[in-house]
């Protein structure tokens, strides 16, 4: 049943057209499409299947919860679910969200993620569906998307090394066209995102603190990567790395390098 409907959703069922609200770049997404309502009853009935064969007994509370989550496709966290359930005048507990949530994990209906360092998030794990990630490292943008060719070269890959592949989860981190779009000629090097390499084109600040940076090896026209963000600005220049505050990296004006194979596709 589960496997039947999800392929009917991904061949593009008229009632799935309206599946989002269509607000931009939302990771937390309403279900509408009838579809996907239908998917959600089916693996509501198996999760009181399985409540069942195991003895667990759920509160209303928790059985909010479980509709709430149900209520929704994307990647989802118990502060979202929370917030919902609180428009509609209920105040669940935070733990109490995060244990059902974890419990639909152990009962094989939702799977948790971390993307670029955040989350937790939490996703259905629909029956038969497998799918990975595009992540912008500027704006936080999730896409999944599904390619063929790509899990079978990543299964050669897992062979070629002796292992036996199961399943693989793939986040691949990048720059979304809106953030690529937002970019114009020279950006600050503290809006650069971690793997990003950019040419150092100019910097601001008084002679003192020209000369420190210029000691440091940043210069113009020389070639910076981002290494860490999460403190200090982590850089790679000329073999080696530097830390630099946040407030000088605002300083430096750099152009972000294109990928060789990008710029010919362009």
């Amino acid at each position: 049943m589960l496997q039947k409907l999800l392929g009917k959703i991904k061949a593009g069922c008229p009632s799935c057209d309206t599946f989002t609200d269509n607000t931009e770049d939302q990771e937390n997404i309403e279900v509408k499409s009838l579809c996907f309502q239908k998917l959600h009853r089916e693996e509501k009935c198996q999760l009181l299947e399985l409540l069942k064969q195991t003895g667990r007994i759920l509160s209303s509370q928790e059985m909010d919860v479980v509709d709430e989550f149900l209520a929704h496709e994307g990647h989802l966290s118990a502060d979202f679910i929370g917030q919902k359930l609180g428009e509609k005048g209920k105040r669940p507990d935070l733990n109490m969200i995060e244990d059902v949530l974890s419990l639909l994990c152990r009962y094989g209906l939702a799977q948790k993620v971390h993307l670029n360092g955040t989350g937790p998030w939490y996703e259905h794990l629909h029956l038969g569906e497998t799918h990975d990630h595009l992540l912008c490292t500027r704006c936080g943008k999730v896409v999944e998307f599904e390619d063929e060719d790509f899990k079978k070269q990543m299964k050669r890959s897992a062979r070629l090394h002796g292992f036996q592949p199961l399943f693989q989860k793939t986040t691949i981190y990048g720059i979304c066209d809106k953030c690529k779009k937002k970019q114009s000629g020279t950006i600050s090097l503290s809006d650069l995102s971690i793997g990003e390499k950019a040419l150092i084109v100019d910097l601001s600040g008084g002679n003192n603190l020209r000369k420190k940076l210029s000691d440091m090896g940043l210069v113009t026209d020389e070639t910076v990567e981002v290494l860490g963000k999460t403190g200090p600005v982590i850089l790679s220049i000329k073999g080696s790395r530097i830390a630099i505050g946040r407030g000088i990296a605002r300083k430096i004006l750099v152009s972000p390098i294109v990928p060789e194979k990008e710029s010919h596709e362009k």
